[in-house]
């Protein structure tokens, strides 16, 4: 016989209170080579765990000649606060170095990378701010400067671009008063990714609900289709990775389809919410729990 939900409520506080006295729940960073979204595995995954006095998490992926540098937040238990990091990999996925790459006086992360007429820009979550600032790399990786800010007064989560049919289109999870920034995705558009003008779609939020709203990635292209990641937090913050298929994108219609899912292995590895791929290489983040 199934649980009254409060029960279940009352016993998953109590299994949360008792691990975090022996253990620590760790967002680490998750490499493999060769992987596709259909053939996601955990056993061809390698972990990139940090030190216990902080977190990885938001892995995005440049890759610049042999290397791969993979953006992250990084975020320190002390403080509370995160920063973005780098971490370098070799073309294997293997760790060459980790190093700070950006921190204000405000939590970032979400290090959304990308490339235009040969800059490259980084969209770093930057709610705690009440705003979406927009950074320029001065020198790559560890010099990054701030070019503008693309909207203001407003807590934006996880803003992912995308261009489709000579436009630039921003998804991000958008907290309103009284809500939650886990279960509405809103859409916004405009002629190009530096502007300040982002125009609401009609339809915003265009998901609602918090099994698949929020952004777990870039968009990417699969046999002529775009696939949207997202989280699925019903069970707990950055539960489960879900792949949508996008199959209407204009300024007056969105639609799209839970095609997949990739779901924690149970035991050690208890949630990944970050998907994202460059050349050979792909990377995922994950909680791993450790003994303290």
């Amino acid at each position: 016989m199934r649980q009254p939900f409060f029960i279940q409520r009352v016993v998953r506080k109590i299994d949360k209170t008792l691990s975090s006295i022996f253990f620590l729940d760790q967002w680490v960073i998750m490499a493999g080579k060769d992987i596709s979204r259909d053939s996601l595995q955990w056993s061809a995954l390698r972990p990139l765990i940090p030190d216990k006095d902080r977190y990885w998490a938001d892995p995005f992926i440049f890759q610049r000649e042999n290397n791969y540098y993979v953006f992250i937040e990084e975020k320190m238990y002390a403080t509370g606060r995160a920063h973005i990091a780098c971490l370098t990999l070799d073309e294997d996925g293997g760790l060459l170095s980790n190093q700070v790459v950006l921190e204000r006086p405000y939590h970032l992360s979400y290090p959304f990378i990308f490339q235009l007429r040969g800059e490259i820009y980084m969209l770093p979550e930057t709610a705690a701010n009440r705003s979406l600032e927009l950074y320029r790399c001065a020198h790559f990786p560890d010099q990054w400067q701030l070019i503008k800010t693309l909207m203001t007064d407003l807590y934006v989560v996880d803003a992912t671009l995308l261009e489709h049919e000579k436009k630039w289109w921003l998804f991000a999870n958008v907290k309103e008063e009284g809500g939650s920034s886990l279960d509405a995705l809103h859409l916004f558009y405009a002629d190009s990714p530096l502007s300040d003008q982002w125009t609401p779609h009609p339809l915003n939020p265009i998901i609602k609900d918090i099994h698949s709203a929020r952004p777990a990635g870039r968009i990417f292209s699969l046999d002529g289709e775009l696939i949207r990641p997202s989280q699925d937090s019903a069970r707990r913050y950055g539960y489960v990775l879900k792949f949508n298929r996008i199959m209407k994108l204009n300024e007056n219609e969105y639609e799209e389809v839970i095609v997949s899912e990739f779901r924690p292995q149970g035991g050690k590895i208890l949630a990944t919410h970050t998907f994202n791929q460059a050349g050979k290489l792909t990377v995922i983040d994950a909680i791993i729990r450790r003994i303290k």
